[in-house]
């Protein structure tokens, strides 16, 4: 983005991920004049979600060119058509990356806690990241290594398949723009429980489609798993009920590009 408004070119367009609006500016005061300083040279700027959108115009940008557009995913690929989950087990799921953020040893906590309370308790991590080491130590020295599996990174339509089979799908991120992952494991009708960020609130209904828990707690992320796994029947239906409706109503990947491909056109018959 820096690079790109120091050319000068326009028509000019950035899109904010989340780490780069919502904490990086908040730790450095040299990154933070610097992304405000490309932000201002755009002619439109995307964010992920609305939270993200109010952290740029709080960067001083004009509320005008900044348009909330979410990602969104690929119904194609992500789908309960063929969803299967076993029924002798208990299936969850995490597919965020090894990374800090991503602040997978809350899982892993959390799962020491409610492991010997689940029979045939499954668990899938998939993704890569620099914490994969110390994430292995963190499972062997829980007890879980007969658990826990590391899929590592893996294409789009087997991350689909773990979770059409998969009861709950688990994400522990400290920050996210818009929670791609979360919507990726709706589609898929995974029951979901996620860390009380922004991002996640516009997606689950406490109770309904899934659960909220605090980033550091893995006692009460804990005692929601329980609960899912006691009560996954009567949660089932409701859960996918309202994941369709969200999925089909705010995150489409073809739909949400289509506004990204006016608004380029837009501009560049302004040229």
């Amino acid at each position: 983005g820096v690079v790109g408004a120091l050319t000068g070119f326009h028509p000019f367009i950035i899109t904010a991920l989340g780490t780069d609006v919502l904490i990086s500016p908040q730790r450095s005061r040299l990154y933070r004049m610097l992304i405000r300083f490309a932000l201002r040279r755009a002619d439109w700027v995307t964010a992920m979600a609305d939270h993200m959108r109010d952290a740029i115009i709080g960067l001083g940008i004009t509320p005008g060119k900044v348009q909330t557009v979410i990602f969104g995913i690929d119904p194609k690929i992500f789908n309960r058509k063929e969803r299967f989950v076993p029924q002798k087990k208990f299936v969850v799921t995490s597919t965020r990356n090894f990374e800090p953020v991503y602040n997978i040893p809350l899982l892993i906590d959390a799962l020491r806690m409610a492991a010997p309370k689940i029979p045939g308790l499954e668990v899938n991590l998939v993704g890569a990241g620099t914490q994969r080491e110390m994430l292995e130590g963190l499972v062997k020295s829980s007890s879980l290594e007969n658990v826990v599996r590391f899929h590592g990174k893996v294409p789009q339509p087997q991350i689909a398949d773990t979770l059409r089979g998969s009861h709950l799908f688990v994400s522990t991120s400290l920050s996210d723009g818009n929670n791609v992952s979360l919507n990726e494991a709706m589609a898929c009708g995974a029951i979901s429980i996620a860390t009380d960020i922004p991002a996640n609130r516009q997606w689950i209904s406490e109770g309904v489609n899934g659960f909220l828990v605090p980033v550091d707690r893995p006692d009460i992320l804990a005692g929601k798993i329980l609960y899912v796994y006691e009560h996954y029947r009567q949660l089932e239906r409701r859960s996918m009920e309202l994941n369709d409706k969200l999925i089909s109503q705010y995150a489409l990947w073809e739909e949400n590009m289509s506004v990204v491909e006016n608004k380029y056109r837009e501009l560049s018959r302004k040229k």
